[in-house]
């Protein structure tokens, strides 16, 4: 049987589900995945048949259970595959996998190909991460006796290649993972094989970084489908918008999306989940994402055998099942029982077995919204951001934005501009995209022809595809701008620069009054407009001594916003780094701004609206249901930091959902809450309340 090709996957994955011969895979039907990650004394501990009774309990669909490449937890035969010492004549992976079987639970094998002991080094020294002066690089965790292995080396095509033919040979497992790969932020390696490749950190290093990449995984994914056409590997692919691998180019070869962001581990926002589902769909496009939670406390002090807040593990969770991922729930080590802390069975249980009463409200077709949050990672890979901070602030304030305005809203890929895919968008937001190849902003100018608008912020298009500067903007045009100096920000005690009010009847300005100036932003370009002035910008003046703050120019013709409408289109650039600006700030000037050029470049038009009190993070689905509302509850004091302690509910909120095709709605339920919504329809406008929001609700229109 010959593998499916993407093309034919995507058109089988569309397909009714009633339709046997084209049906999707079972893969791609997962909702809910549990493990148990086991330790090296596992084997001496652990109660199998309670492992699987309590997976079968939280009704998951798969289970990974550990083959990993330093400890076997089975009687291998292959060299330098170290058993476990507590296995003894056991085989405890295979125990496993019988039990899992038994209760109708798939089985995922997972691997960690990143380490090696040093037993191997005499023998194969070619497999190791080595330092400039030849040395093994042991991890960061210093474990005695354990180093890094390369993944250019013959470790990944040959080793793990044994590991996973074993495996195949002697177990029913539907499915391999590779822990920790593929892993964009490598160590500095000087072995023979990365002697040969370019710089690190380059576009020329990624794109040999990323023909490795799809070498090993069409190879594993191979050798998996050796004992079945629906097995498969996939691999470890966080990090968000973030991570360096090229993901539109590794799409093509991926039928399972693993993000491996179990929880937050620094002061970080809490909508991490929710926008690594975002990311994964804007190139999964329906095929399997999954998102895991670690039951453990993830952050900083570490405990990784202590139960998370359960408020924490929820929200998680629940961001995971919104964005259109399935939950992936983890602990770590089973010890007597399933740990000495089991405080977290109850908590994944819970929400697991809730998920699993509404299993066909998760199975959706296609995101509803229409503003598009480009996703610029070679911008976000090699930039070189000014002042603090990384480029992903410049997304982050943009993405914060959109939260506040309570915006339906899907990425983009840089790579993914076609009609196709930009048709259902009426707006493109660029945040800060500046690396912008020729044929990309071709696209955007289509794209704008056609009727779309465009709205972007600071060095959007200033460098090309491979980061060469260019001297004038490539969306010049369509913004009607050009470039008059060289970007500038505040270096000192200095006030950033001021936006004075030149035209205040502009929609851009609804809402302000009693000022002659806002708050502008910390970095800018220089530039002209082409059209009349409606902010210009106040440049930077001291800010102490108090006898000194004052600007010496408090007027200027440079534009700190430009405006352009042409046909259906309605364009906005803004000089300043906007987004970053609002993320570092939370100042409200540059968040109305934001927002009132949103909604200028919409026209008003807004498919899903919610009114009411907090902060809320939506998405709205078509699903194999119908549709679906998903409202998620970011209005906690730790949603900026730490973890959530508790829910902190808010009130009534007013929906108005938007149909996107003719359709008779019989009923809403609230799942979470599990009661009908009263609602009305008139044509395509559904409106109903939603009394309350806990943590999460998801408005169910059937």
């Amino acid at each position: 049987m010959t593998p499916l090709s993407r093309r034919a996957f995507l058109a089988a994955a569309a397909a009714p589900a009633l339709a046997a011969p084209s049906s999707p895979p079972w893969h791609q039907r997962v909702r809910r995945v549990g493990q148990v990650n086991f330790n090296e004394k596992d084997p001496a501990e652990i109660d199998v048949e309670a492992w699987a009774d309590y997976w079968a309990s939280c009704r998951v669909d798969a289970v990974q259970l550990s083959i990993t490449g330093i400890i076997a937890f089975y009687p291998t035969d292959v060299p330098f595959h170290r058993r476990s010492r507590w296995l003894g004549g056991r085989d405890l992976f295979g125990e496993c996998v019988r039990a899992a079987r038994q209760r109708g639970i798939r089985v995922i094998g997972r691997l960690s190909p990143d380490l090696q002991w040093e037993d191997a080094l005499a023998a194969h020294p070619e497999w190791f991460v080595r330092d400039r002066e030849g040395r093994p690089v042991p991890p960061f965790s210093r474990t005695p006796g354990l180093y890094q292995t390369c993944m250019f080396s013959s470790y990944f095509t040959e080793q793990i290649p044994a590991i996973l033919r074993e495996v195949n040979a002697r177990y029913e497992v539907d499915a391999f993972y590779a822990n920790g790969w593929p892993n964009w932020n490598l160590p500095e390696c000087d072995c023979e094989a990365c002697r040969r490749l370019p710089p690190r950190g380059t576009p020329e290093f990624r794109d040999r970084f990323m023909e490795r990449v799809i070498e090993i995984w069409t190879l594993y994914d191979r050798i998996a489908k050796e004992k079945s056409q629906d097995s498969l590997f996939f691999g470890n692919l966080g990090g968000g918008f973030r991570t360096g691998v090229d993901l539109y180019r590794l799409a093509p070869h991926c039928f399972w999306f693993n993000a491996d962001n179990q929880g937050r581990t620094s002061p970080a926002p809490v909508w991490g989940a929710a926008q690594q589902g975002r990311v994964a769909w804007c190139v999964m496009k329906g095929r399997t994402v999954t998102n895991v939670t670690g039951a453990w406390s993830t952050g900083s002090p570490v405990w990784r055998n202590a139960a998370k807040s359960p408020a924490e593990a929820e929200i998680w969770m629940a961001q995971t099942a919104a964005s259109g991922m399935a939950v992936w729930y983890h602990w770590l080590g089973a010890q007597t029982g399933l740990g000495e802390d089991r405080r977290w069975q109850e908590h994944g249980r819970r929400f697991l077995q809730w998920h699993a009463r509404h299993n066909r409200h998760f199975l959706n077709r296609r995101p509803l919204a229409n503003v598009a949050l480009l996703l610029p990672q070679r911008t976000q890979t090699f930039y070189a951001n000014p002042g603090e901070g990384d480029a992903g602030e410049h997304v982050q304030g943009w993405y914060a934005a959109l939260l506040e305005g309570r915006r339906a809203f899907a990425f983009v890929h840089e790579d993914d501009l076609s009609p196709e895919t930009l048709a259902p968008f009426d707006l493109l937001i660029l945040p800060n995209a500046a690396w912008l190849s020729d044929e990309q902003a071709r696209r955007i100018e289509a794209f704008a022809a056609r009727g779309g608008s465009v709205i972007a912020d600071f060095e959007t298009g200033l460098y090309d595809g491979r980061g060469r500067p260019r001297a004038d903007f490539a969306l010049a045009r369509l913004f009607g701008i050009r470039k008059a100096g060289e970007r500038t920000g505040v270096r000192g005690f200095y006030n950033s620069f001021y936006a004075r009010i030149e035209q205040p009847g502009h929609e851009l300005l609804r809402g302000v009054a009693d000022t002659r100036w806002l708050a502008g932003a910390e970095w800018r370009v220089p530039v002209r407009t082409e059209g009349p002035l409606l902010l210009s910008v106040v440049p930077p003046y001291p800010a102490y001594p108090t006898e000194t703050v004052f600007p010496e120019r408090p007027r200027t013709d440079e534009a700190a916003v430009a405006v352009r409408e042409e046909g259906g289109s309605r364009c906005v650039y803004f000089a300043g780094d906007a987004g970053r600006t609002f993320w570092r700030s939370f100042h409200p000037d540059p968040l109305r701004l934001m927002l009132n050029a949103i909604e200028w470049a919409l026209r008003g038009r807004r498919p899903v609206r919610v009114e009411g009190e907090g902060l809320l993070e939506l998405f709205a689905w078509e699903t194999e249901a119908g549709f679906a509302l998903h409202l998620l509850n970011y209005n906690n004091p730790n949603a900026h930091r730490g973890v959530y302690l508790r829910h902190s509910p808010v009130g009534p909120q007013q929906a108005r959902f938007e149909l996107p095709r003719e359709a008779r709605i019989r009923r809403v339920t609230a799942l979470r809450a599990g009661r009908p919504l009263r609602f009305t329809q008139k044509g395509r406008v559904v409106e109903f309340r939603v009394p309350a929001v806990a943590d999460y609700e998801v408005a169910a229109l059937e």
